[in-house]
């Protein structure tokens, strides 16, 4: 008969500590999606095979090491240690694609983790000691003292704190702290499940079959988060707008430069445009008789989204039709998300005739974080190189609101970008919306849409 091992639930976190740092380290260098959609599925399958063999690596080599160098401590052989710890690492690839992705999926990551590091650590927990109650003698007055209060108490408020605030976080947008919280809500909880008897050495050894069974599902969940880096297909899109496919015409063939990233179109359904008078420049001859209107010019444009250094998107970006204020559209990487609504006029006018361009938008974002427009008009008739002119900034006030609630519904605001002197006597015929969310929301789209434009006299 062998010795049952008398190890402590700390002296195993050791090595469970090492191999996250370890693991979660190779897998944020090296387990990073393609920079463009140039996968094929024998070339995702490679991949997400290729990323879980990094992380089984690492994972391996960082609790060998631990076990090394606190051998005094840690009496349990490296090979149960490694093979039992394996599927709470094993999610590390999976999580840094999502994140690399700002996939919301990645709040389910980190609880999988946690329980999957509690259940084990919980093997090595020490089972309350037995009540022999042959040497207890029996008494009306036998009174046990209780636990302490805050021992009873403090897990199920710390727990509850945990998951209402990874709740909340989850809630604004914010997927990865959420999934944190939440984790440590889920392991708080599961740790203080009582112990009914200290698990024996035999049980502390994982089954050989569920390592291969749950090894081989998170290459799949691996596999299936590189689906959108697919080459060509029906899922290439998905992490970037859900709406429906449209003629890839809108497209030009200008030769872009920068990263790989291609990019997306956003066109809207067709509408009538009609034809655009400009309005009669208001004189100090005419200001008594000329009672122009301002002209009222629909947009019917397309969204640009791209990332820096390029200054458009891609010839081969995909164009969809769909709504701004509910397609989503994210940054495949830690780049910022650039933004443009482009409105064709069809025929130059005159800058000259207007002392003030208005915009007309909706704001359907529930976000936090200010939204600035940008205004610029630009002659693409020009013989030379065209030119913008820009009319400045103005930053959206229902954007700036300090708080926000989720069921707010869409805002209708206009913003009024007067003509500077110095463009007076230039063309355009192009009018470009530059939409600059704040820094801390930059890698996504904004739900912004542009619904006309006045020509002020």
């Amino acid at each position: 008969m062998t010795e049952e091992t008398t190890q402590s639930p700390a002296a195993i976190a050791v090595p469970l500590l090492a191999s996250l740092i370890v693991t979660s380290a190779a897998a944020f260098l090296i387990c990073t999606p393609p920079s463009a959609r140039s996968l094929t599925w024998p070339t995702l399958l490679g991949h997400a095979l290729l990323f879980v063999a990094i992380a089984a690596a690492a994972h391996a080599l960082a609790v060998w090491l631990a076990c090394r160098v606190f051998r005094d401590q840690i009496e349990t052989p490296a090979v149960p240690l490694i093979a039992g710890l394996w599927m709470a690492t094993a999610w590390l690839p999976l999580l840094a694609l999502l994140f690399q992705e700002d996939s919301p999926w990645i709040v389910a990551v980190p609880p999988v983790i946690a329980i999957y590091a509690t259940f084990f650590l919980r093997k090595w927990k020490p089972a309350p000691e037995p009540h022999l109650s042959h040497n207890v003698q029996s008494s009306l007055f036998d009174c046990r003292e209780p636990p302490p209060f805050l021992r009873t108490v403090l897990p199920a408020v710390l727990t509850s704190i945990a998951l209402e605030a990874g709740i909340t976080l989850l809630v604004l947008g914010y997927s990865l702290p959420a999934g944190i919280l939440i984790a440590a809500g889920a392991a708080l909880s599961l740790w203080a499940l009582p112990t009914k008897s200290r698990t024996e050495d035999k049980a502390r050894k994982p089954s050989i079959n569920a390592l291969i069974t749950e090894s081989l599902t998170i290459i799949v969940l691996t596999a299936i988060a590189l689906i959108p880096f697919l080459r060509q297909g029906r899922f290439a899109i998905l992490h970037a707008v859900h709406a429906k496919d449209n003629n890839p015409s809108v497209v030009h063939d200008a030769k872009t430069t920068g990263s790989d990233y291609s990019g997306i179109i956003l066109i809207l359904p067709l509408k009538p445009h009609p034809d655009i008078v400009p309005p009669v420049p208001i004189t100090r001859t005419n200001l008594a008789s000329t009672r122009s209107k301002p002209v009222l010019i629909p947009f019917d444009g397309v969204y640009w989204y791209f990332k820096k250094p390029d200054l458009r998107p891609k010839p081969d970006a995909r164009t969809v039709q769909g709504d701004p204020t509910k397609a989503n559209v994210r940054s495949t990487d830690f780049q910022a998300l650039s933004m443009e609504a482009h409105q064709s006029l069809g025929a130059p006018l005159s800058v000259s005739c207007c002392s003030a361009l208005r915009v007309a938008l909706q704001n359907a974002d529930n976000r936090l974080g200010a939204i600035d427009v940008e205004i610029l008009l630009t002659d693409k008739t020009s013989t030379k190189n065209p030119s913008a002119e820009s009319l400045g900034t103005l930053a959206i006030a229902s954007s700036e609101a300090q708080t926000i609630s989720l069921t707010r519904p869409p805002i209708n605001e206009v913003l009024t970008f007067p003509i500077p002197a110095s463009a007076h006597g230039k063309e355009f015929d192009e009018i470009t919306v530059r939409i600059k969310p704040s820094k801390e929301r930059s890698r996504a789209g904004a739900h912004i849409a542009i619904q006309h434009f006045e020509l002020v006299p």
